[in-house]
Parts: structure tokens; sequence; C-alpha cells
């Protein structure tokens, strides 16, 4: 199984919506308030994604 996650921080927000899908495509929505901290900017959301995903997976490993 492949994980697709899509994460929405809108501008001048603090919570991000993760959810499974893929940016043109349908998505379902996981959860909405899932907290970030720091400027608006894609650097900082790709960090938070990349660092959220790793420690999400890392749940499921044996």
């Amino acid at each position: 199984m492949y994980a697709h996650f899509v994460f929405c921080w809108a501008e001048g927000a603090s919570l991000v919506h993760v959810s499974h899908g893929t940016l043109a495509g349908p998505k379902m929505t996981l959860w909405t308030d899932v907290r970030i901290a720091g400027r608006w900017s894609g650097v900082v959301l790709a960090d938070f994604g990349q660092a959220w995903v790793a420690a999400h997976l890392a749940k499921f490993a044996h």
C-alpha cells in the first residue's frame, strides 16, 4: 500500500488539514486539527509534512 498524504495549510492558520489522496484528484479527510508552527511557506510545510509522515508511518513499523 502506498501512502499519499495531502497537507492543506491556509495562510495565517495554525492548523493543517491532512487527507489521503492527491492534489489534483479526490481526497479523503483524515485530520483537520494538526498544529503547525512557523511562518506560512512552502518550505515550512514541506519540512512539517516530511516529519509528520515519518512519525505517522513509524507507528505501523514492526
